[in-house]
């Protein structure tokens, strides 16, 4: 399992949805995968949920091991020949790619060596309240997260930190996170409504949870090699 993610929430350019799709899913996920630190990636588009959920739509999800590599190989390659970038991607809107720490709770009906395709998300950002930060990671990592996985209709849940290493500065508007995945959408999500609206320590004005469901299975190495090299 990666110890770290790479998030990427973006907008197609007005008019261009098929191209965007078509590019994303397609060329970009293959390159993206076949950058040295990249193990993995996965795409995921915005389904309606019950909590403030921002402006974006799409969501990727590469995982990585070393945030400071994958970082310096990425700048080697991007909008070059090995990674161009279309301009179906609205890049007035794309939030900068964020890097995060990951640790991970699963539920009893999960194994942890199970590494497939997400399911439907929740993708969560938050705020501590002031002076509360170091609390409210010690309330996730020492049984609120567990509390989390275990809730109806949920199969997992990760507690994400913001990494030393960040393409831009301004990432850092939401300095805590989570990654719930649900095994039953509906379910899962009635489950979580209040739960992830009242979570000890947070900030009760600064935070917001998506709900985003995947448009393709993930793509490891192996997937790409066989793509490209049947």
């Amino acid at each position: 399992m990666s110890n770290a993610l790479q998030l990427v929430l973006s907008n197609p350019t007005p008019g261009m949805e098929a191209e965007f799709d078509e590019w994303y899913g397609g060329s970009h996920l293959i390159h993206g995968v076949e950058t040295p630190g990249v193990l993995s990636g996965q795409r995921f588009r915005r389904a309606g949920g019950p909590w403030p959920s921002g402006v974006h739509d799409y969501l990727m999800i590469w995982e990585l091991d070393d945030p400071a590599f994958t970082l310096a190989e990425l700048a080697k390659v991007k909008g070059s020949a090995e990674m161009p970038i279309s301009p179906a991607i609205n890049m007035d809107t794309v939030q900068p790619p964020t890097m995060w720490r990951r640790a991970e709770v699963r539920s009893a009906a999960r194994s942890t060596t199970d590494s497939t395709s997400l399911h439907t998300i929740v993708f969560g950002l938050y705020n501590a309240a002031e002076g509360q930060t170091e609390a409210f990671a010690e309330s996730l990592l020492h049984g609120g997260l567990a509390r989390l996985a275990d809730l109806p209709g949920v199969r997992a849940a990760q507690y994400l930190t913001l990494a030393d290493e960040q393409i831009r500065g301004n990432c850092r508007k939401y300095s805590q996170g989570l990654v719930i995945e649900l095994d039953d959408e509906q379910q899962g999500l009635t489950s979580l409504t209040d739960a992830l609206a009242t979570l000890p320590h947070a900030d009760p004005d600064r935070w917001m949870a998506i709900v985003f469901r995947p448009l393709d299975k993930r793509m490891t190495k192996q997937d790409v090699e066989r793509l490209t090299h049947p």
